[in-house]
């Protein structure tokens, strides 16, 4: 009895062992965070006098885009002679606009003791998961870091971010276990916690660009703005497709998608399976599954919302490969590339086998 008690006690040292260096972590991230205020001494011409324009200018650092200064805005974050202001309003020179920078939630512990442990308990538990290869393959991990922004394999089955309003914001997400897996940056304007620069669906694993200071920030956020990053996708998909560019508008947005077909392979269930190389021109939601779905007629595997009722299986589409031009060091390219994940291998054999077996008992 003895040695059970004294295993329980050094399970607890690790565990309290673990939980302080995490609470170091979160803490080595923390920056205090002070408001910014921008008194307007010239008035530009035109639409650029609106607020939500001229605050992308004025905090550059913050507002990367005039929606982030609307939502600004509409949170009261962004006060115009300490009101609460439309984006629509027209500053005028003597106008003092505030922009208030609350508390970054990725990394602000709570004061309670019991509280904090459970705060912290959380991430850890949801990190251990990510990293555990037998529940995520592949398991979460760093691809690339410097002092400036990271590349992190993000595994399927984890939201990039969180987004207010929607049923994410109670759920854990990637953003969320960062401050563990990246060190904190020695940069004068360091971010309070590490930010994903881009979403990538939660059944879909590959890099997702972080950044680690403000600067990098701001550059990766035009960088994807513009469509300067070089992103290609791998699918498993039902049905025969040729290689080209699909050209059809979503929501009434210009839409193109690169199409490889790199292999088939015969399906007693689904007829065959074409393995294809995916690049997306332009970024719209769900464009890749739309275009395979819906213009392609040949729906991603395991897509119940463009293609059938397969989602038990798990989405069979995967970030394969994520290129960007370093946005603080020009001439320097960061690419990541990840490998396929095990379950496209797997599930190609078992359709294969399914086939040959259908096709020698005469079912085909």
């Amino acid at each position: 009895m003895r040695a059970i008690y004294a295993f329980i006690a050094v399970q607890l040292r690790i565990g309290a062992a673990l939980s302080n260096a995490a609470e170091a972590r979160f803490k080595a991230w923390a920056r205090p965070r002070t408001d910014a205020v921008h008194t307007v001494t010239h008035v530009p011409d035109s639409d650029e006098a609106r607020l939500r324009r001229y605050a992308t200018a004025a905090f550059a650092d913050d507002l990367v885009t005039t929606n982030a200064a609307n939502l600004a805005c509409r949170a009261a974050r962004l006060l115009c002679n300490g009101e609460k202001s439309s984006g629509a309003r027209i500053v005028k020179t003597g106008d003092v606009l505030t922009l208030a920078r609350p508390p970054e939630r990725r990394t602000l512990l709570p004061d309670d003791e019991e509280k904090r442990d459970a705060w912290i308990s959380k991430r850890e538990r949801l990190l251990a998961a990510l990293r555990d290869e037998t529940r995520h393959a592949p398991p979460l991990q760093v691809l690339y870091e410097d002092d400036a922004m990271a590349v992190v394999l993000k595994p399927a089955g984890v939201h990039a971010m969180s987004w207010r309003n929607t049923l994410k914001r109670r759920q854990l997400c990637l953003d969320d276990v960062l401050p563990l897996v990246l060190e904190p940056s020695r940069a004068a304007d360091a971010l309070p916690a590490p930010l994903p620069r881009h979403r990538l669906d939660a059944r879909v694993a590959g890099p997702v660009a972080c950044a680690k200071t403000r600067s990098a920030h701001v550059a990766l956020g035009r960088a994807f703005e513009q469509n300067e990053v070089d992103k290609e996708y791998g699918a498993l998909v039902v049905g025969a497709v040729a290689s080209g560019t699909v050209d059809a508008p979503i929501d009434g947005l210009a839409s193109t998608t690169v199409v490889t077909a790199r292999g088939q392979t015969p399906c007693a269930v689904d007829g065959v399976l074409t393995d294809v190389a995916l690049k997306p021109v332009t970024g719209r939601r769900h464009q890749l599954r739309r275009h395979c779905g819906e213009t392609l007629g040949a729906p991603i595997l395991g897509d119940d919302l463009y293609g059938g009722p397969r989602k038990s299986i798990g989405l069979f589409l995967y970030c394969r490969r994520l290129a960007l031009a370093h946005p603080l060091a020009p001439g320097r390219l960061v690419s990541c590339e990840i490998d396929e994940p095990r379950r496209f291998g797997r599930h190609r054999v078992k359709a294969q086998k399914g086939w040959d077996w259908a096709r020698d008992h005469g079912e085909l």
